[in-house]
């Protein structure tokens, strides 16, 4: 789309058709703690073209099956509505949100080899916690370091000379590769 996100992942497909290995695009501004609903009106359809448009783009040009694409944040949001008046913006007039939330959460990930159109996991119908197939970031990582030939085990030697575990479990999702 012609919006930021979406002129950012065309320049993030096009450093990677030029020969780029790795490349980040940042989605911020997702921190609504007050006027959720607003927020979320104005975010969902431009990340959703943006990705979307992603994906077809890199699966026209042939290039999918060799580019991992992972949308990941660092934590999830309450699975309950807050007031807003936690110190909102002067114009959030107590508008309701989501505070932050680090039981359960999302993480997307397509091409570069994932096995895709799965859902791993699942949470209880409040979202609040994992039922089934509880997933953590070190496994995340094991699964993008076992799709770019990187041993999850690796060990790495400190400043010490001792060896440490790059990820505490390497434990891949297995289900994806």
């Amino acid at each position: 789309g012609r919006h930021s996100w979406g002129q950012s992942v065309l320049l993030a497909r096009r450093l990677v058709e030029a020969g780029t290995t790795f490349v980040t695009v940042h989605f911020g501004g997702w921190d609504h703690h007050w006027d959720l609903k607003t927020g979320m009106e104005s975010y969902l359809p431009r990340v959703d073209s943006a990705v979307s448009a992603l994906f077809t783009d890199l699966e026209q040009r042939g290039m999918l099956d060799s580019t991992l694409v992972i949308l990941c944040g660092e934590f999830s949001r309450t699975p309950r509505m807050n007031d807003g008046g936690n110190g909102g913006p002067p114009l959030s007039k107590g508008t309701p949100g989501r505070d932050h939330w680090g039981n359960a959460m999302f993480c997307l990930l397509g091409g570069g080899g994932i096995r895709g159109g799965q859902i791993i996991g699942s949470t209880d119908a409040k979202g609040e916690r994992p039922l089934t197939r509880a997933v953590e970031p070190m496994h995340i990582h094991a699964t993008i370091y076992e799709l770019m030939g990187v041993d999850p085990k690796l060990h790495l030697l400190d400043h010490a000379g001792r060896p440490t575990a790059v990820i505490d479990d390497p434990t891949p999702i297995h289900e994806l590769i």
